[in-house]
């Protein structure tokens, strides 16, 4: 698969390239497979054994969710998160940057928001277990939310890091 760097990025995916983001490549693929293994035990379970285990769906949602989050920090990383830019096309060249640079600072305070307030949920559902799975605490469901806006985060402080550097011009050269 190639990347497509966007001209208007001042390199902003140049990171996509490097080990962290293949080894969540890796982690959502694995999160997708083992998705349609349980999915695939479930519907066996169901149709043809009239009797689908319990736990298969339950800890599919909690893969999904996972694989959701994960799934949306590689879309930040690949520059391939939806977004309408029209507007700011139109805008003059010299506008265009400051735009991307505020537009990555409100997605920044969204996800600390959300990073914190997600994470002090976390101990009060320590002891909670789940419905189909008492073993495990619904603690470990609700980390995806967590773990999914620090792995954002982090590639959103990057582009940020990239976008100033472009201000100043200075861009962040492309890695192959």
């Amino acid at each position: 698969m190639t990347d497509q760097v966007s001209p208007d990025m001042n390199a902003a995916n140049a990171h996509y390239r490097g080990p962290g983001t293949r080894l969540l490549e890796c982690v959502c693929a694995g999160l997708l497979a083992s998705m349609v293994i349980l999915l695939f035990i479930q519907v066996v379970g169901r149709y043809v054994l009239q009797h689908p285990p319990d736990w298969t769906e339950e800890l599919a949602r909690t893969v999904f969710v996972y694989a959701t989050f994960v799934g949306a920090a590689l879309a930040i990383a690949r520059n391939a998160h939806l977004k309408i830019d029209t507007a700011v096309k139109l805008l003059p060249d010299k506008v265009q940057p400051w735009i991307r640079l505020l537009t990555n600072l409100v997605a920044i305070v969204f996800l600390g928001y959300v990073l914190y307030y997600s994470s002090i949920m976390l101990p009060r559902l320590a002891f909670q277990p789940l419905t189909s799975l008492p073993f495990i605490s619904k603690a470990w469901f609700f980390a995806s939310v967590p773990v999914g806006c620090a792995l954002m985060l982090i590639y959103e402080l990057h582009r940020l890091m990239v976008e100033v550097r472009g201000l100043m011009n200075k861009p962040v050269a492309l890695r192959s």
